[in-house]
Parts: structure tokens; C-alpha cells; sequence
């Protein structure tokens, strides 16, 4: 029963710590591009201002 116990705690805590590593990755990726394409507006701004 006690290990059964241990086994259930186990899977809890890996679902747990992979599932808030995919949450920061995720994140992560999110804002590189969110901040991509602001760069890419500003660039595209800049054109517009020069044409």
C-alpha cells in the first residue's frame, strides 16, 4: 500500500514539474515572439517613413 502510494506522489510530481516546465517554455517563446515581430514593425515603420 506504501508504495503504491509513493508511485501515485511520483507521477504527481513529474506531471507537475513537466507540465510548469512546457508552462516557461512556452512563455519563453511567447515573448521572443512577441518581441520578433515589434522588431519587425519597427522595421517595417521605418521603411515607411523613408519611402
Amino acid at each position: 500500500i506504501c508504495s503504491v502510494k509513493v508511485v501515485v506522489l511520483l507521477a504527481f510530481a513529474s506531471g507537475l514539474l513537466v507540465g510548469w516546465q512546457a508552462n516557461r517554455a512556452r512563455r519563453r517563446y511567447l515573448d521572443w515572439q512577441k518581441k520578433r515581430l515589434q522588431d519587425q514593425l519597427a522595421v517595417t515603420q521605418k521603411k515607411l517613413d523613408l519611402a
